[in-house]
């Protein structure tokens, strides 16, 4: 038998040893980042000990103090245990940030979407994402968007009657959960060519499946642990995702092997309303899923179901989630500034006219400019994605400053839109901010809801088409006020996007 004396200083040998290797390699990337600006870091530790100020109520009021108390000219580098983060919301290097080959590659945080999107564009590696992306673009062109517009309007007015009941009983109302009902039907249609008609009121499965596996994700995002998928599969977490997952993967496939067929037989009996001669016949719209099923891989194949069907899964879920968040806050800040969402319904009123019959167009659109204005400052303030992040594939140089490689780089439009030497009184709701004659102009490089770059937003046009749609209807059709004489105050939270911590009520009244 090994004498248990001996067992013990071989077990602290082993402890010193692995103390000893991340001392070092502390202190060598330390030597690297000399010039990012931090507080002091333990070794092993690093900066758990500032990070444990993060824990209780108000999270992003600490995380706020804390980031201007350590940041200088908008970097710096945090140790989370032995891994190091760089963060970097300095304007002069995003844009060498959001271009460099060598932070093309998402963090392994996003293997935690991998059961759902598997390896689609927002989790892909480098290589993958490059000729995937190549192939999605023609799905969110110009052209392919003018035909979206219908289904843009279709389901702007489905909910608009489904406001009516609310706009006669005075009932309080929930806008996040009416308005991710139509940007999932919206989604799913463009993306699909189906619905899943969750704008009906009825249950639906496929609806429910979406909301739960978001914040199943969430949740693997929080637990340290379940960043293990060996430790996550034995949990009970695992096992209702497998569920979830059969109802998510069945819904999407058996569209696509649906639409496959109808497509194969279209091209056997040379029908005038093949996908092939949709664009050109214009009777029918292409969807996402025509573009993919029409694409090739490099060798010249057809994309495989389960290929076709991780790229529509994402799409879905960016479009869903992403979207009715930002709207969400838009509607927040029009009950809490009235004469702002007054000016607002004028300009609609105006360009599109008051019979709201009357659909709205593309041209009239690009005219509603105070409107953008509104949804681009809700955006700075509000950005459904706060934070994003990259990890070094090699070494490189950004500006000067020294990224090692398998390094994670943090960037936030969060603190970027709210950070006051990009934008003077960055809490207080300014449209006028994005006027053309503001006296003060905005920086491009400021101002990343969508991110920019080879990874930013595919979608961004396509967003803001909808949301401009839905918004018009909206507005030239209801006031949106407070259920009190002010607007509760919203306490934000991040779950996967930015939310918050209770639901934001408001009332719905028909205009004179």
């Amino acid at each position: 038998m090994i004498d248990s004396s001996l067992l013990i200083w071989l077990l602290c040998g082993v402890v010193f040893t692995l103390f000893l290797y991340a001392y070092q390699h502390q202190e060598r990337l330390n030597r690297l980042t000399i010039n990012w600006p931090g507080p002091p870091s333990y070794p092993v530790i690093g900066h758990l000990h500032i990070i444990a100020r993060l824990i209780g109520p108000r999270p992003f009021k600490r995380a706020t103090e804390l980031i201007h108390v350590h940041l200088k000219d908008h970097r710096g580098k945090l140790w989370l245990g032995t891994k190091l983060y760089l963060f970097d919301c300095n304007p002069k290097d995003i844009q060498a940030l959001c271009t460099a080959k060598q932070l093309l590659q998402k963090t392994p945080d996003y293997r935690v979407f991998e059961n759902w999107l598997c390896e689609g564009l927002f989790t892909s590696g480098v290589e993958k994402w490059t000729h995937r992306r190549k192939m999605i673009t023609p799905a969110f062109n110009y052209g392919m968007i003018k035909q979206f517009v219908d289904v843009f309007e279709r389901q702007a007015r489905i909910l608009v009657a489904r406001l009516a009941k609310l706009a006669e009983t005075k009932e309080p109302l929930d806008f996040f959960q009416y308005i991710s009902c139509y940007t999932l039907d919206t989604i799913c249609e463009t993306a699909l060519g189906a619905t899943v008609n969750a704008q009906s009121g009825q249950k639906s499965d496929y609806f429910d499946a979406v909301r739960e596996i978001v914040h199943i994700i969430d949740s693997r995002l929080k637990n340290l642990f379940y960043r293990s998928s060996r430790i996550y599969n034995l949990s009970n977490l695992a096992d209702r995702e497998k569920k979830l997952l059969k109802t998510l993967h069945g819904f999407t496939e058996g569209i696509i092997r649906e639409r496959l067929e109808q497509l194969n037989s279209d091209q056997a009996n040379r029908n005038c309303e093949s996908t092939e001669n949709a664009e050109s016949s214009k009777k029918k719209a292409l969807s996402c899923l025509d573009t993919l099923l029409l694409a090739r891989t490099p060798d010249g194949e057809p994309l495989q179901v389960k290929d076709i069907r991780e790229e529509v899964d994402t799409i879905i879920f960016g479009g869903f989630d992403l979207t009715a968040a930002t709207l969400k806050f838009f509607m927040y800040n029009m009950t809490l500034h009235l004469e702002y969402q007054q000016l607002c319904r004028e300009e609609i009123l105006q360009v599109c006219g008051k019979d709201t019959g009357e659909a709205i167009t593309l041209e009239q659109l690009h005219q509603l400019e105070y409107l953008e204005m509104c949804i681009k400052e809700s955006m700075r303030m509000y950005p459904s994605g706060p934070f994003t992040s990259r990890r070094a594939t090699a070494n490189c140089r950004i500006n000067e400053f020294f990224i090692p490689k398998d390094t994670d780089v943090i960037i936030s439009p969060l603190y970027m839109g709210r950070c006051k030497d990009f934008f003077p009184d960055p809490l207080v709701y300014k449209p006028h901010r994005w006027a053309r004659d503001a006296e003060q102009k905005i920086e491009p490089s400021t101002f990343i809801p969508f991110m920019t770059g080879a990874r930013s937003c595919l979608g961004q046009r396509y967003a803001m088409v909808m949301m401009k749609i839905v918004l018009s209807h909206l507005l030239r059709k209801y006031y949106f006020e407070p259920i009190g004489e002010r607007q509760e105050k919203a306490h934000l939270i991040f779950v996967m996007t930015l939310q918050t911590k209770n639901p934001i009520y408001c009332k719905v009244r028909a205009v004179d």
